[in-house]
């Protein structure tokens, strides 16, 4: 391959594989059975590890592990027009629920838990 080639090809492997290697702040907005609208965040990515760390410094959760690994129920479709669906994983946190969920056959999986401080 060219020089000129490989120049081109460089910058599209890092702004496809970006969602590869980090985690996003993806803004969300999740709609409510009454018909009203509920504007937040989610935390996506795709290794467990980084979500632990996620939960740490953002939400300072010590018990993700255990988080992880109580079985989740299939709450809500992926948010459509968002960067969810390029996940493996979110965590969303409203008030004193903390929720984490598998991204999987176009559905959100969560499990949650309550925190010991609100986080908006």
């Amino acid at each position: 391959m060219s020089l000129i080639k490989k120049l081109f090809f460089i910058p599209f492997v890092f702004i496809f594989a970006a969602p590869i290697f980090s985690y996003e702040k993806v803004s969300v907005i999740l709609p409510y059975k009454t018909g009203s609208e509920l504007h937040t965040s989610f935390y996506c990515f795709n290794d467990l590890k980084e979500g632990k760390e996620i939960a740490e410094k953002i939400f300072h959760v010590k018990n993700f592990d255990e988080l992880a690994r109580d079985k989740r129920e299939r709450m809500i479709p992926v948010p459509l027009g968002t960067n969810v669906g390029y996940y493996d994983w979110a965590i969303f946190s409203y008030g004193y629920e903390l929720w984490l969920f598998e991204i999987k056959n176009g559905f959100l999986w969560g499990r949650g838990m309550m925190l010991s401080e609100p986080h908006y």
